[in-house]
């Protein structure tokens, strides 16, 4: 049997959780995407994580799944009282979030940069 394609790659800086989704859920199978998303929550759920970036660059659109997911998790961390942040998204997917209005719900950073050193301001602001 195939192995599954990942969706999501996580790094940890600091507090700050980095998520990088990666297109479609396509060539994942639904229960290598639950337990994606399961470890996502998991990983948030750590009282040392307290900021959420998420980098949409790695594809030129994501699907109602991927989407659900990211608002998800940002939901999730500014619920514990953290920040989560958009960035890096391509023209289509930067038009996409304008549209759905998710920049209004998440604040969106055009670079992997800003965002980052944004996180790094939480940061400092944390200790």
């Amino acid at each position: 049997m195939a192995e599954s394609r990942k969706v999501f790659d996580v790094q940890r800086q600091g507090d700050t959780l980095i998520v990088v989704p990666h297109g479609e859920t396509l060539g994942s199978s639904e229960f290598g995407l639950e337990k994606e998303i399961s470890s996502l929550h998991r990983l948030l759920s750590d009282p040392k994580v307290s900021n959420l970036v998420v980098d949409v660059g790695s594809a030129p659109y994501f699907g109602s799944m991927v989407i659900g997911t990211i608002m998800a998790l940002c939901k999730k961390v500014c619920d514990q009282g953290g920040q989560a942040v958009l960035c890096n998204a391509s023209q289509g997917m930067y038009d996409a979030i304008k549209t759905m209005k998710l920049d209004t719900v998440v604040p969106y950073y055009p670079t992997r940069e800003e965002a980052d050193r944004k996180s790094t301001r939480l940061n400092s602001s944390h200790t």
